[in-house]
C-alpha cells in the first residue's frame, strides 16, 4: 500500500506512543470491563495502523516495551498479531468474521523438501478437507495454491495482513487464491524443516467459525475432528511430497500455527538427523555420540548439537539448530538429553561454557560443538561408504 509522503515523522512516533501507553493500561488493568475498554481504544488504532500500511508504528511500540514492560509487550503483541491475522469484511452488505489460517508440517529428505504451486485439484481437496472437518457449516473455504516454506511466509505483520485480506476475498468470491511462485524467496535448504498450507476461514458475524463452537456440539469433539483433518490432509499431499517423510500438525489460526511448529520441528529434527545417518552412513544411535553447546551473540540464541561417530573427538557428521523459543538453556539442554536417549543415543557430552554464534564463511552453514570443545563444520565422514538410496515411502 502506499504511504502518504506527507505524514510526519512526528506522528509516525505519537502513534506508536499512544500504543505504547494503552498497552501499558491494558496490563495494570485490574478488571474485565476496563480490559475491554483498553482493548477496543488499542484494536481501533492497530487496525486503522495496519490498514493504511503504517504497520512500522506498531513494530516500533512492541520494541520498546520489549525492553521496558514484558507484560504490556505481550498484550499489545497478542493484538496486533490477531488484528493482522483476523478482520471483520463485508460480504452481500453483512458482516463476516474471517480469519487467516495455517496448516503445518513437518518433513525431511535425503534431496529436498519441496515448495511448489499446488494443482487445482489438491487445492480443491484441501478445500472439502478444511469444510468437512473443522469449519462451521456455511462458513467459506479460501485456500491458497502453494506449499510454502517458512522463508517465503510473510515477516512482518503489514505483510500478514495483505496476505489474510486478499484470501478473505478469494473466500468471498468463492475463487482459489493464486501465489506467484516468482515473488517468492528461495527457501534456506534444510534436512528437516516445516511447511505451511494457507487458508482463509469465513463466517457470518458473531457465528461459529469451527464446527466444534456450534451450539448443541460436544466442544471436545475438536480432538477427533483435528485428528482427521490431519489424516485426510497427509494423504492428499502424500503425490506433493514424494521422497519425504513428513507428519502433519494441528491447523491453526496463522501466528499460533507457526509457534507450534516452530516448537515441534526442534525433536523432530533431532530425530531427521538421526534417521539420515542410519539410512546414509549405517550410522545407527548405538554408534553416535551428540554434543551439545550453547551459541550466543550478546546473549543465549540458540542450543546446538554435533552428533559424530562415537569415539571420535573431533568430526561432526551432522548437526541440528535447537532455538530456545523463550526456554532457558538449564531446561532446553534437559529436554534435549532426554530426546536424544528416547531416540537410542546414549553417549552425550554437554559443554558448560558457551560458543560465539558461528557460521560458515564459504557456505553459511551453522557451526557445530564436537565433543574436544571447538566449533566445526559438520563433513561426511571419509571412510563411510553412503548407503544406496532408499525410497522414504
Amino acid at each position: 500500500m502506499r504511504r502518504n509522503r506527507f505524514i510526519s515523522r512526528a506522528r509516525h512516533n505519537a502513534d506508536a506512543e499512544t500504543l505504547a501507553k494503552l498497552a501499558r493500561r491494558l496490563s495494570e488493568s485490574g478488571s474485565r470491563l476496563e480490559d475491554q475498554l483498553w482493548e477496543r481504544r488499542l484494536l481501533e488504532l492497530l487496525n486503522d495502523r495496519l490498514a493504511r500500511g503504517f504497520d512500522a508504528d506498531i513494530e516500533a511500540a512492541l520494541d520498546d516495551l520489549s525492553r521496558t514492560n514484558g507484560r504490556a509487550y505481550d498484550d499489545l503483541a497478542d493484538l496486533a498479531e490477531s488484528c493482522a491475522e483476523s478482520a471483520v469484511i463485508e460480504i452481500d452488505g453483512k458482516p463476516h468474521d474471517a480469519l487467516l489460517v495455517a496448516a503445518p508440517l513437518l518433513a525431511w529428505s535425503r534431496y529436498k523438501v519441496p515448495t511448489t504451486t499446488l494443482a487445482a485439484g489438491v487445492v480443491d481437496n484441501i478445500g472439502v478437507q478444511f469444510a468437512g472437518h473443522l469449519a462451521a457449516r456455511g462458513a467459506r473455504i479460501a485456500v491458497a495454491d502453494y506449499l510454502f516454506s517458512i522463508d517465503q511466509l510473510p515477516e512482518s505483520l503489514g505483510e500478514v495482513y495483505d496476505l489474510a485480506h486478499k484470501l478473505f476475498a478469494c473466500a468471498a468470491q468463492g475463487t482459489r487464491m493464486k501465489v506467484d511462485a516468482k515473488s517468492l524467496r528461495e527457501p534456506v535448504s534444510m534436512l528437516a524443516d516445516t511447511r505451511y498450507v494457507l487458508a482463509a476461514i469465513v463466517a457470518p458475524q458473531g457465528q461459529a467459525l469451527y464446527h466444534w463452537q456450534e451450539t448443541g456440539v460436544d466442544p471436545d469433539s475438536k480432538a477427533a475432528a483435528v485428528e482427521a483433518f490431519c489424516t485426510q490432509f497427509a494423504n492428499v499431499l502424500q503425490p506433493v511430497l514424494t521422497g519425504c517423510r513428513y507428519r502433519v500438525l494441528a491447523p491453526n489460526a496463522f501466528h499460533a500455527a507457526l509457534r507450534l511448529a516452530d516448537r515441534e520441528l526442534r525433536e523432530f529434527s533431532l530425530e531427521a538427523a538421526l534417521a539420515y545417518l542410519k539410512l546414509t552412513y549405517d550410522l545407527g544411535p548405538s554408534a553416535l555420540q551428540a554434543t551439545i553447546a550453547a551459541y550466543e551473540d550478546k546473549r543465549i540464541e540458540e542450543i546446538r548439537i554435533g552428533i559424530g561417530r562415537a569415539g571420535d573427538e573431533d568430526q561432526v557428521i551432522e548437526g541440528v539448530v535447537w532455538p530456545l523459543l523463550g526456554d532457558d538453556e538449564e531446561k532446553a539442554q534437559e529436554d534435549i538429553e532426554a530426546a536424544l536417549r528416547r531416540l537410542g543415543v546414549t553417549r552425550i557430552t554437554a559443554h558448560a561454557h558457551r560458543f560465539p554464534l558461528e557460521f560458515c564463511d564459504d557456505c553459511g552453514a551453522p557451526m557445530f560443538p564436537n565433543p574436544a570443545g571447538h566449533s566445526v563444520h559438520a563433513e561426511a565422514p571419509e571412510d563411510a561408504d553412503e548407503q544406496p538410496a532408499a525410497p522414504l515411502h
